[in-house]
């Protein structure tokens, strides 16, 4: 089965990874039995040209059969392209992320440069030392960041630390990949990168899966307006939705069976 080739979202082929769904699986929790249940089940419906989401989909699936609310931890890479359209509710989450390590946090702040004046999409601030950090959304897989990204946000903290020199440093953070140059770029200039599998060992997913936090886009249940209704009160944690009662959430126009079915599973995210 190693020799199907599997059609990633960029379009490229790859031979299927057995170990890269195992890996993926015990990052989600699953248990052992149970990835070996899911790998049996899964190598029955492989096929050439099969896609990566059609993958990701029957492993979902498979593991939230076999262990209760397990797989939504499984769908964190395709969750955070959901905190869209627009970037801002994945700035609230890095925001989220980053108040779990002990910062301080401001989220879209207008500071004036050297030249002039920048949105600043967070601030953090920890052990007296302030951070200006860019965040990169793509609600699309298969996209990564490139340099020109690496480039503009160089720029714009040259100017603002022309202007007033107490920020430490500057942070890219993006829900997907980074290109090669990219990494490079930003290594050279001293830049903190954070993105999906990179740093090796301190990515983003690692961050999300040590600290446990959840974004609300795994609630694959949920429908876009019931999402948005959500976020639109300032809800990006699945924790952070745990605490809100049912009756509240019908209030805010969420039908009382699924705001029951929400507050059952973010339970768990306690």
């Amino acid at each position: 089965m190693n020799n199907v080739q599997v059609k990633k979202a960029s379009g490229k082929l790859e031979a299927f990874s057995e170990e890269k769904v195992k890996q993926s699986l015990q990052r989600a929790g699953a248990k052992a039995e149970v990835i070996e249940k899911i790998i049996i089940e899964l190598k029955s419906k492989l096929h050439d040209g099969i896609s990566t989401r059609e993958i990701y989909k029957q492993v979902f699936n498979l593991l939230n059969q076999l262990q209760e609310h397990q797989g939504y931890r499984y769908s964190l890479k395709e969750s955070l392209m959901k905190l869209g359209p627009s970037g801002y509710p994945f700035e609230k989450f890095v925001g989220k992320l980053l108040e779990h390590q002990g910062y301080t946090t401001q989220v879209n702040v207008e500071i004036m440069g050297k030249c002039v004046s920048h949105e600043i999409d967070i601030i953090a601030e920890k052990n007296k030392e302030t951070s200006l950090i860019e965040c990169k959304f793509h609600n699309h897989a298969g996209i990564k960041t490139r340099v020109k990204t690496a480039l503009y946000v160089q720029a714009r903290f040259e100017d603002v630390v022309e202007k007033n020199g107490k920020y430490k440093d500057v942070w890219l953070v993006t829900n997907t990949k980074l290109t090669n140059r990219a990494i490079s770029y930003g290594e050279c200039k001293g830049m903190k990168m954070l993105a999906w599998r990179y740093p090796q060992g301190n990515s983003l997913e690692n961050m999300i899966e040590k600290s446990g936090l959840l974004p609300i886009t795994v609630l694959s249940f949920l429908n876009r307006k019931e999402m948005q209704i959500l976020m639109n009160h300032d809800l990006v944690l699945c924790r952070d939705v745990g605490k809100i009662t049912t009756e509240t959430m019908i209030n805010w126009g969420i039908d009382k069976e699924k705001s029951g079915k929400i507050k059952q599973v973010t339970a768990s995210f306690l």
